[in-house]
């Protein structure tokens, strides 16, 4: 049946947020797109448990989609691994097969067991009773701990043990998750005691240290052998390409780990039935998909907008929702009743800046602040000889700003074939072969960058030609002469901020935090570190920042209040839910929260007619009793209370030191406080 949508058709088109966390995704399962990873993950006989994929792939859809259909699926966000300190040196993990490193894995794997039994406990499946010692001996763990706290609890048990001249202690240790899984598979009755994990979002909280990527190993070790020795437990982990590729480079034992993951690929057909879902979604008549994309995109003779779309966008879901959004913006500016080719291109140089950005964001984690390099290609050409490429490495080995903030990797890839394979690992450049362009596939496998020689061309991606004002020419050499520069690309910093400014701003005030007493006497210098921290981490989307002065028994409390002027993302979803064009961040220098400081809350939020107050205090932890005051204003005022720790303001911190500055530690908060609520 021919299908003839109105002329404003893409008026009311909603295409969503380009990140999970956000979208409509989370409550329409209609526009959930089934992709090969998807479907195993859904598999009740499944064996594979880690599911890996770059920033934008589709993990956290495929979390909250198994989360919507499976009433025995439980989320997990671990916060361990920013928590934990290694009680020995980092080289005595490197070995897995080694003592330490099994100590580890134990300690995860109990812990796992242990969020198993009280997840049984709480779903009224199963009591604690005498006949099963071994579950009963952590008890206490698994009742007054959450995972995180259980994991911590453990390690400091099974390494004391470690330590002691009397081996057997640390044997009795390992032993006891061996004796819990025996006992969990005694209790296990039917298909009421078998829960799946879904661990997510594990690096939004860390430091990106050796010492996180052990734990995170170790835990997979863990999830490797629970889901072969304890049939109630299937855990699945979410990982990132770039931290996935950390731990394969430094697992001794990695084959034990790579035949359990599964990569997040999208073909051309699941790329195009993801758009088409969210352009028909809105219409009580609609095209059927397959066929619903020419009734929104102009196709000419010369023009193929759905493979200019995909292959520019690398075939990441995210990366197209994104573009799709722009050459969207432009058709409705433009009254154009179809995107055209021209709304394609004029989103282009906006959403390749955006990309850009992107992916010095998603890789800082592997490379700190690489976008340094990738700005330095700025006006220069698209494609490069390999003597071209040693004349660039050679400018950067003398560039004080490399030779600063990049000497944590940059000293190691000066080669030419080292330097155009990091670039390559991160689609950043291809390689040409045979006339054709080799770039960096999609899933979490490193592709094989063809062999280099003397004749090769490097071409960086189409996808950044635009942010960088490439000239379409092969470069043949760098001479003297030739200066890199980064006119015209708009500096990420805070406005009248330097870059060595920033970073050094930025490693001060995590001083400050760590050496500024509580109470009153330190109460004003908290006070100015959370304003600073305000404008140096969130100056993308809370702009105006200005000191809120008030007076409380004769002590003056500085509070901060933002406008917030965010066009996508965390804040954007806040001022639309809370109405919150402005941000009051209130500043409790102590460790311990009242009833009061709640109370304030929620006076600003009837005095400033928002309904988003940041408490920012000296604690590491957000208490239950915290929890039930963020939950009575939830009821009462419509509005959120969100409380962020000491520990949050160092990951804010830390986080944009090394150049990444995505909202995915203060999404999780979020997500944290909302799940609480009854």
């Amino acid at each position: 049946m021919s299908v003839t949508l109105p002329k404003d058709a893409l008026q009311k088109v909603q295409i969503g947020q380009s990140f999970a966390e956000y979208d409509f995704v989370r409550q329409d399962p209609g526009i959930f797109v089934a992709t090969p990873a998807s479907l195993v993950a859904n598999q009740p006989d499944n064996k594979k448990c880690f599911f890996v994929g770059r920033r934008g792939s589709g993990k956290t859809a495929i979390s909250y989609n198994i989360l919507a259909k499976n009433r025995r699926a439980v989320s997990l966000v671990p916060q361990v691994f920013d928590l934990m300190r290694l009680p020995l040196d980092h080289e005595e993990f490197r070995d897995t097969r080694q003592r330490p490193f099994k100590s580890l894995v134990c300690a995860f794997e109990r812990a796992l067991l242990g969020e198993l039994v009280r997840n049984w406990v709480h779903a009224n499946t199963w009591k604690f009773d005498e006949r099963h010692p071994a579950i009963s001996k952590d008890r206490g763990l698994i009742e007054g701990c959450d995972f995180d706290a259980r994991v911590l609890n453990l390690v400091t048990e099974i390494f004391e043990a470690y330590s002691n001249p009397n081996e057997r202690l640390w044997l009795r240790q390992i032993n006891r998750a061996k004796d819990l899984i025996l006992e969990v598979n005694t209790v296990r009755e039917n298909a009421n005691f078998d829960f799946l994990f879904l661990i997510d979002r594990l690096d939004e909280s860390w430091d990106g240290s050796d010492s996180a990527i052990i734990c995170l190993m170790a835990l997979m070790h863990g999830c490797v052998q629970l889901m072969a020795a304890c049939p109630s437990l299937r855990p699945y982990l979410f990982i990132r390409e770039n931290i996935y590729s950390r731990i394969r480079d430094m697992d001794n034992e990695f084959s034990r780990l790579e035949t359990s993951v599964v990569f997040l690929d999208w073909t051309t057909e699941k790329l195009t039935e993801f758009v088409e879902r969210r352009l028909v979604r809105s219409f009580s008549t609609k095209p059927s998909l397959g066929d619903a994309w020419p009734h929104f995109f102009q196709e000419t003779a010369d023009s193929d907008s759905k493979g200019e779309i995909f292959t520019y966008c690398q075939n990441r879901p995210r990366d197209v929702l994104t573009y799709v959004s722009f050459a969207l913006e432009s058709a409705i500016s433009h009254s154009h009743q179809k995107i055209t080719p021209e709304d394609i291109r004029n989103a282009r140089e906006r959403f390749s800046t955006s990309k850009l950005k992107d992916l010095g964001d998603e890789f800082s984690e592997n490379y700190p602040n690489i976008q340094l390099v990738l700005k330095l290609f700025y006006g220069l050409a698209t494609d490069y000889t390999i003597g071209a490429i040693e004349g660039f490495i050679q400018k950067l080995l003398v560039d004080h700003k490399i030779a600063k903030y990049c000497k944590d990797w940059f000293y190691n890839v000066t080669s030419p074939s080292q330097f155009v394979g990091v670039f390559f690992s991160i689609g950043f450049f291809g390689v040409n072969e045979s006339k054709i362009w080799t770039y960096k596939t999609a899933g979490g496998d490193a592709a094989f960058m063809p062999p280099l020689c003397a004749s090769s061309i490097i071409r960086i991606h189409p996808a950044y030609h635009a942010a960088l004002h490439l000239r379409e020419m092969v470069l043949p050499s760098l001479t003297d002469d030739t200066i890199l520069q980064v006119n015209g690309i708009l500096e990420d910093l805070p406005e009248g901020v330097t870059f060595d400014g920033y970073q050094q701003k930025l490693k001060d005030l995590l001083i400050q935090l760590g050496s500024t007493p509580k109470g009153k006497l330190g109460a004003e210098q908290y006070e100015s570190i959370v304003g600073e921290t305000v404008k140096l981490c969130f100056f993308r989307a809370l702009t105006n920042v200005q000191p809120k002065v008030r007076n409380t028994g004769g002590l003056v409390i500085r509070d901060w209040i933002a406008s917030n002027r965010a066009a996508a993302g965390f804040w954007e979803m806040v001022r639309n839910r809370y109405d919150a064009t402005q941000v009051i961040w209130e500043c409790k220098n102590y460790s311990v929260l009242s009833a009061d400081d709640f109370h304030q809350a929620a006076y600003y939020m009837g005095e400033t007619g928002t309904r988003f107050v940041v408490i920012a205090f000296r604690g590491n932890e957000v208490t239950p009793q915290y929890l039930k005051h963020v939950e009575k204003i939830a009821r009462d005022r419509k509005g959120m209370a969100f409380v962020i720790t000491e520990k949050d303001l160092k990951v804010f911190l830390r986080q944009a030191v090394k150049g990444k500055f995505k909202e995915d530690h203060i999404n999780e908060i979020y997500d944290r406080i909302e799940r609480s609520f009854g």
